[in-house]
C-alpha cells in the first residue's frame, strides 16, 4: 500500500515500555512506500490491561526475503498469539533515512489512518526497523550516533546483509563458508552473499523455513555476534537474533505455540514423504 494515501491525526499521548533505541531526527524526503494494511482489530487492543494478541510493527529497509520469513506471522495462518504489521518500499526496499523518516512521521501523529481506518500505535506492543549494513554504513553511523533515550524503535541490523540471518538458521561455519566476502568491498557483499546462498543449502535458504529455524539461528548468530565502535555489526555479525528471541518467547509465553508450532510443522513433511 502506498504511503502517500496514509494520513495521520493526534490523539492522547503515546506511552509503551518498548526498549528505547537509535533514532534521530534528519533530512525528510518524499517517499512513497507499500505496507501491509495494520489490521489492528479488537484482539489487539490494549483496554484494561487485558488483550490476546501481541502486536509486533517492522518497518523494513528490504522487501522481499523480510517479509517471507516473517509471512506466518503477517498473515496468521496457523500462529495467533502475534501479529506482525510490515511496511517496506514495493520493489526495491528502503535505506535507513527513509526508514527514520517513516517512522519519524507515525511517532509524530500517535496514529495512522489506512483506507479509511484508524489505528493507534499505543496498540503496538514492539517496533523493530531492519536493516542492512550494505553500503549505507554511513548513514547507521550517523542515525546511531545522534539517537535519543526517547526514540521508541529498536534497529536491527545485519552485515553485510538479511541472508546473514538466513545463513544462521541453517549453517555455522561463515569464516570458511563465507570467506571470500572479507576481500570485497561493502557495495559487492551483498550481492556474494546471495549468490552463496543458493550453492550453501540445497534449493537455496528459504526465508519461510527458516522461521521454523528461529532457534537454532538464534544460537549460531550469538556465537558470531560483535558490533564495532559505532555500534555497528561487523561482517558476518547480525542482530536478527534479538528480534527473533522476542518472537519466540512472545509466542512460547502464550499456550507454547510456537514450539508445538514447529513440531507441527516437522511432523508434516514426515506424513508427506510417507
Amino acid at each position: 500500500m502506498d504511503l502517500s494515501k496514509l494520513t495521520y491525526s493526534k490523539k492522547d499521548a503515546w506511552k509503551t515500555d518498548a526498549t528505547p533505541a537509535q533514532m534521530p531526527t534528519t533530512e525528510r524526503k518524499e517517499e512513497h512506500v507499500a505496507s501491509e494494511v495494520l489490521n489492528i482489530s479488537s484482539a489487539y487492543q490494549k483496554q484494561d490491561g487485558v488483550f490476546s494478541t501481541s502486536l509486533v510493527f517492522v518497518i523494513s529497509g528490504g522487501e522481499k526475503k523480510e517479509r517471507d520469513f516473517l509471512y506466518e506471522l503477517i498473515k496468521q495462518r496457523q500462529l495467533h498469539s502475534l501479529k506482525v504489521a510490515f511496511m517496506s518500499k514495493d520493489g526495491q526496499g528502503l535505506h535507513p533515512y527513509q526508514m527514520q523518516k517513516e517512522w519519524e512521521k507515525i511517532q509524530e501523529d500517535e496514529s495512522v489512518v489506512i483506507d479509511g481506518q484508524t489505528y493507534h500505535l499505543k496498540s503496538m506492543d514492539k517496533i523493530f526497523l531492519l536493516s542492512d549494513v550494505d553500503e549505507y554504513y554511513s548513514q547507521l553511523e550517523k542515525i546511531f550516533r545522534n539517537h535519543t533515550i526517547e526514540d521508541l524503535g529498536q534497529w536491527i541490523v545485519s552485515n553485510p546483509c538479511f541472508e546473514i540471518w538466513l545463513y544462521y538458521c541453517y549453517l555455522n561455519e561463515p569464516e570458511k563458508d563465507l570467506h571470500v566476502l572479507v576481500s570485497l568491498s561493502e557495495a559487492k557483499r551483498s550481492q556474494e552473499m546471495k549468490s552463496k546462498a543458493g550453492i550453501l543449502v540445497s534449493g537455496g535458504m528459504n526465508p519461510r523455513l527458516a522461521f521454523e529455524k528461529m532457534e537454532e539461528g538464534i544460537r549460531h548468530s550469538k556465537e558470531h555476534y560483535a558490533v564495532d565502535s559505532n555500534g555497528i555489526p561487523v561482517l558476518f555479525a547480525t542482530q536478527m537474533h534479538e528480534l527473533a528471541q522476542y518472537l519466540v518467547d512472545t509466542m512460547n509465553n502464550r499456550l507454547n505455540e510456537y514450539t508445538e508450532y514447529v513440531k507441527r510443522q516437522a511432523e508434516r513433511r514426515i506424513r508427506m514423504k510417507k
